[in-house]
């Protein structure tokens, strides 16, 4: 799966973070995020799924979401 340039034109990377849940407990969680303006693709939580689904769908999240940003480019 291809992956769509940032809005701001860079090519984003994909990235694996820790983030604290509300009761607590830290989750691991994969997103898109572009190294040149900052710009964050959804959290997709890594509970449950093997690395590469995890990586996949957030791929896939960040695709929809410039999607939506750019619809012309669709």
């Amino acid at each position: 799966m291809s992956m769509r340039h940032c809005t701001c034109g860079a090519e984003a990377d994909v990235r694996r973070c820790t983030r604290r849940t509300a009761d607590g407990l830290d989750e691991i969680v994969y997103r898109v995020i572009c190294p040149v303006c900052g710009q964050l693709g959804p959290a997709i939580p890594a509970a449950g799924k093997d690395e590469a689904a995890a990586i996949a769908e957030a791929i896939a999240a960040w695709n929809e979401m410039i999607a939506q940003l750019r619809p012309l480019e669709a």
